[in-house]
């Protein structure tokens, strides 16, 4: 995904989030200390994952280092409400930190949205499927337009209806697309297809093969052709794929993908620790 220029809301907010030697004297006397468990996520923040790993990563140079970057928050019913930094204020949890360093923001809940938002696409922290999402709350509840909204995130209009198409895909596709599993240029194509159980079995196809998007475009032109369709696809291939997945993952104990072309490809097998690393190795030993 590419990162938005820094248009409309866009400017002021990236002032905000620079390091705080370089925030201006003005801002550095707003920054205030805050309890962290005054503080609570926003239920509409854009970004819906979180890499845990990574988390672990933060909170260890949190502890360290402390935070470097304020969170933004506005207030809230009871308490404060994040604006940006929802993952310095998980990762300050994560470290045992009981205060974080803040910036108090008077915003409409409108203004909170848009602010989230921006954060995210200029740290290119979401996936496309959450970025719809997004740009899909801020049109149906806030009454917004493309036009409106292409002027507030930085994007043009077209840009912003390529990325709203999206959710008109099949739910098993939406979550490939969560999962990281398929990206942006994957699905457009696939939206080409006229029916969802072909772009479902097209899907499926193109992970197990590990196709990237020029290759996922031929695919879909081949299957535009109504001889060609339902044929093209080996449903025998992508059931014997998964039936060795599974074997593989119940054997080993953690994800196991195959990835395919042609007969030719390879094994791939998540570890998440030093010690889950020895102990795979320890039974492709054995």
């Amino acid at each position: 995904m590419s990162g938005a220029s820094n248009k409309g809301l866009g400017r002021g907010l990236g002032a905000l989030l620079t390091n705080t030697e370089m925030i201006n004297e003005e801002i550095k006397g707003s920054i205030v200390e805050l309890k962290i468990n005054d503080i609570a996520p926003n239920a509409d923040q854009p970004r819906k994952q979180f890499d845990q790993d990574k988390l672990q990563e933060l909170a260890a140079s949190i502890r360290e280092n402390g935070v470097i970057q304020p969170i933004i928050v506005c207030k809230a019913e009871k308490g404060y409400k994040i604006v940006a930094g929802e993952r310095r204020w998980r990762a300050s949890r994560m470290a045992g930190l009981t205060v974080v360093p803040a910036i108090v923001r008077d915003l409409t809940n409108l203004q909170v949205l848009q602010h989230a938002l921006i954060e995210n696409i200029q740290r290119q922290d979401l996936n496309p499927l959450e970025e719809a999402l997004a740009l899909d709350k801020l049109i149906t509840d806030h009454e917004m337009t493309q036009e409106s909204l292409a002027k507030v995130v930085g994007r043009s209009r077209p840009a912003i209806a390529n990325t709203l198409r999206l959710l008109n895909l099949p739910d098993s596709i939406r979550h490939h697309l969560m999962n990281e599993e398929l990206t942006a240029g994957h699905a457009r194509a696939l939206l080409a297809l006229p029916e969802e159980e072909i772009q479902v079995k097209a899907a499926n196809l193109i992970i197990s093969k590990s196709l990237n998007v020029r290759e996922t475009e031929k695919l879909v032109k081949k299957l535009q052709s109504p001889t060609r369709q339902v044929k093209t696809i080996d449903e025998a291939y992508l059931l014997s794929v998964r039936e060795v997945e599974r074997e593989l993952t119940s054997n080993l104990g953690t994800k196991v993908r195959l990835k395919d072309r042609n007969g030719k490809g390879s094994i791939v097998i998540d570890y998440f620790s030093n010690d889950d690393l020895n102990r795979i190795l320890s039974l492709l030993k054995s």
